[in-house]
């Protein structure tokens, strides 16, 4: 018998059983964690970028908890005294827009995100010339830059977690979730595959893009499905000036890795299946076109490798689904949906569900706005502009 029973041994599993059990030391907690190295972890994958880029309160405010936390990661995770050091460059990011609607949408992002405490600078074509020489400008109606923002090492996180929680007392089960057990509104305990019962008083899904899976185990299915997305890494010809993480409105990302760069394109069009093909055709006809075209200077390029990650893709509205869902145990809750936004929101998720099930609802952040049961409610909450 667990006090909580962590479906998920990634960040968001792992900063909730670290949120409990800073608080209530005493805590049995276990986390099941199907795939212990981390090799298809969404986290583990991802560009791991932190940015305080968004038009809503209550998204900015969690990545400005992201960034206190990995900025801070060394000493919080700190066991026995010898911290734990976490790589984060902070090179900022760059969101470009490419039409009059991107950059009035832009605009207004700025006022409340400089309102927010944010530190970004709004800037024209000409200026934007001037801090990045090698960008090809022609086309860009304005850009926000937020130069304190960045990515970090997701591996790095991901261990770090798992070693901090470990120390406190946590359990990482390594095992696949058969079967959920559930009577009286309450969950009451998983089957795993090889046999093994495991009760708990609370229960938290925290897989990700396979959530609905989960879900399923109670007969309830959610808007949460995996996105493939393909990341590529190459090489560049030419020395550039120092970039940050670019975000082109044309639909395109790269940034700065090693001694080259990553770029990854988002084609919602693909949500709805797990798809591990790395296709690098995908790259010429989809990638390399919008990124030369930003860049002229990777127009000669090397394609050095290529990856397979997916999105948590919350397509009821982009934004991630929190707590219980109604009509359902009381005692299951959700985080999920982030599309995209996962690694810098673990944090502060974890910290929302940790205060859900302590004190029986959100205290420091108040995430209303991204409860699951606003999907019955019909509310839909997306983000103005780029969305991941």
């Amino acid at each position: 018998m667990y006090d909580v029973v962590i479906i998920g041994g990634g960040l968001h599993g792992g900063f909730t059983a670290w949120h409990l059990l800073r608080r209530e030391p005493g805590l049995k907690v276990a986390l099941i964690e199907r795939d212990p190295g981390y090799e298809h972890a969404a986290s583990a994958r991802s560009n791991a970028g932190v940015r305080v880029l968004f038009s809503q309160e209550e998204n900015l405010r969690m990545s400005q908890y992201g960034h206190e936390v990995y900025g801070g990661f060394a000493d919080l995770m700190a066991i026995d005294g010898e911290p734990q050091p976490l790589s984060f460059w902070r090179q900022g990011y760059l969101f470009l827009s490419n039409t009059a609607a991107q950059a009035e949408d832009m605009a207004a992002n700025y006022e409340l995100q400089t309102a927010m405490g944010a530190e970004a600078d709004l800037i024209d074509a000409a200026e934007l010339k001037r801090r990045f020489p090698s960008l090809n400008v022609e086309d860009v109606t304005l850009a926000v830059h937020s130069p304190k923002d960045g990515w970090l090492d997701p591996y790095g996180a991901l261990t770090g977690v798992k070693r901090k929680n470990q120390a406190m007392g946590a359990e990482y089960l390594d095992a696949v979730v058969a079967s959920l057990e559930a009577d009286g509104g309450k969950v009451r305990a998983a089957r795993l595959e090889d046999g093994r019962r495991v009760e708990g008083r609370w229960f938290v899904n925290a897989t990700g893009a396979w959530a609905s899976e989960i879900t399923r185990m109670l007969g309830f299915d959610i808007p949460v499905r995996p996105l493939p997305r393909i990341t590529f890494y190459f090489e560049c010809r030419e020395e550039l000036e120092p970039m940050g993480l670019t975000i082109d409105g044309r639909g395109c990302s790269f940034k700065p890795e090693g001694k080259g760069f990553v770029t990854g394109h988002t084609n919602f069009a693909r949500a709805g299946a797990f798809d591990w093909t790395v296709d690098e055709d995908r790259f010429q006809e989809e990638n390399w076109p919008l990124v030369s075209h930003r860049v002229p200077a990777f127009q000669a390029i090397g394609l050095k490798n290529a990856w397979a990650c997916h999105y948590a893709l919350s397509q009821w509205d982009g934004n991630a689904l929190i707590g219980a869902w109604p009509g359902q145990p009381d005692n299951f809750l959700l985080t999920t949906g982030f599309s995209g936004h996962g690694l810098q929101q673990a944090p502060a998720a974890g910290r929302a569900l940790s205060e859900l099930i302590l004190d029986g609802g959100f205290r420091t952040l108040d995430l209303s706005r991204f409860a699951a049961s606003r999907v019955a409610e019909g509310r839909k909450e997306p983000e103005r502009g780029v969305k991941a």
